[in-house]
């Protein structure tokens, strides 16, 4: 199960919950998007996170990275969103380097 939602903070959320093991669990994962991507495998991202292996339903899983993801992008730096908004409006690449300053998190290749 796959979901896309945003703007927020001028970034964009693709999240994806997935069956492990017998099936009894769900994993989720979740890419903070520069832009809106149409899905979750093309999303152009500023960076990934891990949303656990321990949820309940697909539903869960995807509720529970979204708030992780909303909680990261609300400690980003004001100028990140200033960023972000640029790069939607103008198509500019941003070097690794400047992302990588503005992240806690690895940035997704």
């Amino acid at each position: 199960m796959e979901r896309i939602w945003g703007p927020l903070n001028g970034f964009y959320v693709a999240a994806y919950a997935e069956p492990i093991g017998d099936g009894d669990r769900y994993a989720a994962y979740a890419k903070v998007c520069w832009t809106q991507p149409e899905s979750y495998w093309e999303a152009d991202c500023a960076f990934k996170l891990f949303g656990g292996e321990h949820h309940a339903s697909e539903e869960a899983a995807l509720r529970c990275v979204a708030l992780e993801a909303r909680s990261e992008i609300t400690q980003l730096p004001s100028h990140a969103r200033s960023l972000a908004e640029r790069r939607q409006r103008d198509h500019i690449q941003i070097p690794r380097l400047v992302v990588g300053t503005f992240f806690r998190h690895r940035v997704a290749a």
